[in-house]
């Protein structure tokens, strides 16, 4: 079960296992300069980030550094599911 986390707006986030993993391996400051991104940008605008084209079509990017946040909307419960966390050269290396 993602973990999650509330806010004043209608949006909740959660995070697969998977991202909260590579937000661990990350140094402190760098994972709370995107924890502190994350709430300040995306839970007031969901669409913040960019949308990406090919086979990550439906889902979205978030930059943060040199960091990238790759995320899906789950409009339907009102979520903003946090996929992957990565430094931007490994960010689309990944199975979805």
């Amino acid at each position: 079960m993602p973990k999650k986390q509330e806010n004043t707006s209608n949006w909740t986030i959660e995070y697969t296992l998977s991202a909260l993993k590579e937000l661990k391996k990350l140094p402190k400051d760098v994972r709370r300069r995107i924890y502190n991104k994350i709430d300040e940008s995306l839970l007031k605008n969901p669409y913040a980030g960019e949308p990406l084209e090919g086979r990550l079509e439906g889902f979205f990017k978030f930059r943060v550094g040199d960091y990238r946040v790759i995320y899906e909307l789950k409009k339907e419960r009102i979520v903003i599911l946090i996929l992957r966390v990565a430094h931007r050269k490994d960010t689309y290396r990944f199975p979805l």
